[in-house]
């Protein structure tokens, strides 16, 4: 899983199924947190902002504003997306990496974890869907449920509410479309 803490500067590749790289994702730890999701010739496409005080993240595409992801719920196991497509419901295990994305009750995308000689996580889009979109909204339910393990057991960066958990801690991990 990609837990653990941001740290200040954070960098890894994305792969298809066939292991070529397809994305380059940048992270930043400052005043804000903020990761860039970045094609082959380095143009960025997406862009997850964390917001300062809580657990919301916003995800750009394309420098437009595209979705807020937050937990949904006081308890349990659901996160939602409040996209310009409409609201994406995220349901499943997300501790164990095994969820699905859903919106208007279609699904858009499976996210699961293999374990192996390296932990690859799987994220398979629906046609038709923007790959780079559910990728960022995947690394934002994947921050904000650490963000809330950590609050939950007394952990975080001083005691700050939404200043734990992120891109800590993912060397020797793979990614695939």
């Amino acid at each position: 899983m990609i837990s653990s803490r941001w740290a200040l500067t954070e960098r890894f590749t994305i792969t298809d199924q066939m292991g070529a790289p397809v994305f380059d994702v940048h992270g930043h730890f400052g005043l804000h947190k903020e990761v860039s999701f970045r094609d082959q010739s380095g143009q960025v496409l997406a862009v997850l902002k964390k917001h300062l005080m809580n657990n919301r993240y916003e995800v750009l595409v394309g420098g437009k504003h595209a979705a807020e992801v937050h937990h949904r719920g006081f308890i349990g196991q659901h996160y939602q997306v409040d996209s310009y497509e409409g609201v994406i419901d995220a349901q499943g295990d997300f501790a164990g990496w095994d969820y699905n994305l859903s919106r208007a009750g279609a699904l858009i995308a499976t996210v699961s974890r293999q374990m192996a000689f390296r932990e690859t996580f799987y994220v398979e889009v629906a046609p038709g869907e923007n790959d780079v979109f559910i990728l960022a909204t995947v690394l934002a339910i994947d921050n904000i449920h650490d963000e809330r393990r950590a609050q939950d057991h007394g952990a975080g960066l001083g005691g700050l509410p939404g200043m734990g958990g992120g891109l800590g801690g993912i060397a020797g991990r793979e990614f695939g479309l």
